[in-house]
């Protein structure tokens, strides 16, 4: 499906295709409701937070979670999709331009060689590694890859050739009919005999993707009252939703279930039964329409406005400088039984409050950086200087509370003197060598 979709949005042959303009689409459309998730189900593991390794924590706010098969199934268990799509984003743009001078008989010769290769490889995993890799078969993206060819090049022969086709409405629906029952019927085989199944063959990763892309070709070029049925504004916008509740439905059944708990109610499982779907789709609509939606139209304004190379340089530079300074400053035994929890709390103090403040005092404003005199190193240093204070307040806080044993100022003055320095001399570099863009002012 998501093959298909973007397909049918960004495959115009004879147009440029904006590979940044893409990208940065579907970061917007994807992340405000996935870090949202990802924040809630930090709510729930609060107790828990400066327990966890910084990097487990890290690869789900970069979603790469799934890269990593220790990382795959942590937290927001169901994100792990997230990084398959992230993978897909990554190198749709290339197969497209690819695709553009294929023929539409290639292209789908070229879709089923893949799937059946990817499966093949998937069928020897799963054979031999399951019990000892079970997340890197089930969640490595590359597993997905032939699923979402398979998707693309479906979306394409729709544009290029299923739609100027007159086929008669009768055989469209006897297409569509056989392609729902074929998959509804292994549904039924699949539940209730699956142990029988060969080597317990799931459809997890694309096993039934030429029966699916079949179904949705069926159902986009069907007439009859079921596609008109569908067409209806309600169902559309249930259909927006979707996102909204597949990937906020686990950490909102973990909240309320402990809330539940919480209140000494006695048949919590019935009550979640009841309640969960309506309550979920009541959320999912609230945070579409005001969070989701203001988010993504904030963000495309913002996105304007900042140069995203300085964005990804500083926090290039800032997060391995204060995740290993500690490590670096200290021995390995001191810095075991003394420094890793605070490590943990600077680190994170500096990961959330580094973007924030640079982002009040303008720092990656494209406009800043490029304005005569000194102002883009002013705003580097207000911001910098300021998450110093908040990183050492809450070390010192820590401190004195007794939770951390010492209180080691030293660490904040190099963390401060590295961090600025690189910054500001990125900065120096980006300006002699990179021709500032030029920002379009509205007629």
């Amino acid at each position: 499906m998501s093959g298909f979709v973007m397909t049918l949005v960004y495959f115009r042959p004879g147009q440029k295709f904006d590979f940044l303009d893409f990208w940065r689409n579907r970061f917007i459309r994807l992340y405000p409701l996935y870090i949202l998730a990802l924040g809630l189900t930090l709510v729930y593991y609060y107790d828990a937070f400066i327990a966890v390794k910084p990097q487990k924590i890290l690869a789900n706010i970069f979603i790469v979670q799934s890269w990593i098969p220790a990382y795959a199934q942590s937290f927001n268990f169901v994100a792990w999709s997230m990084t398959v799509e992230i993978f897909f984003y990554l190198f749709f743009p290339f197969f497209v331009l690819w695709a553009y001078r294929q023929t539409t008989r290639k292209l789908i010769w070229f879709s089923v060689i893949v799937w059946v290769v990817n499966m093949t490889i998937y069928h020897i995993m799963w054979i031999g590694y399951v019990e000892t890799n079970y997340e890197l078969v089930l969640y490595f993206p590359p597993m997905y890859f032939g699923s979402f060819i398979m998707g693309v090049v479906g979306g394409i022969w729709y544009k290029r050739v299923g739609r100027e086709e007159n086929l008669p409405a009768s055989t469209r629906f006897a297409v569509l009919a056989a392609s729902f029952l074929i998959l509804a019927t292994y549904t039924v085989l699949s539940l209730d005999f699956y142990p029988v199944l060969p080597h317990l063959i799931q459809p997890i990763t694309g096993f039934l993707a030429p029966l699916l892309i079949l179904f949705i070709v069926a159902l986009s070029l069907d007439t009859s009252p079921i596609s008109r049925f569908l067409s209806h504004p309600f169902l559309v916008m249930i259909g927006e939703l979707s996102y909204g509740v597949y990937i906020l439905h686990i950490p909102i059944l973990w909240l309320y279930e402990k809330i539940l708990n919480s209140f000494g109610v006695a048949n919590v499982q019935g009550i979640l039964d009841a309640t969960f779907l309506p309550l979920i789709i009541a959320l999912a609509y609230l945070v579409h329409f005001y969070f989701d939606v203001p988010t993504r139209n904030w963000m495309k304004d913002y996105f304007k406005t900042i140069s995203l190379r300085l964005v990804l340089v500083d926090f290039l530079i800032f997060i391995p400088i204060t995740f290993f300074i500690f490590q670096v400053r200290f021995d390995a035994k001191e810095y075991r039984f003394l420094y890793r929890e605070m490590e943990r709390l600077v680190f994170w103090v500096a990961f959330f409050s580094r973007p924030l403040l640079s982002m009040i005092f303008g720092v990656y404003r494209t406009s800043t950086l490029f304005k005569d005199g000194y102002q883009w190193a002013v705003s580097v240093f207000a911001s910098i200087s300021t998450s110093a204070v908040l990183m050492a307040d809450a070390a010192y806080w820590g401190y004195r509370t007794g939770w951390f044993e010492n209180f080691p100022r030293s660490i904040f003055v190099i963390d401060w003197f590295i961090v600025l320095s690189l910054m500001l001399l990125a900065r120096l570099a980006i300006r002699r060598f990179v021709k500032p863009r030029l920002e379009l002012s509205p007629a």
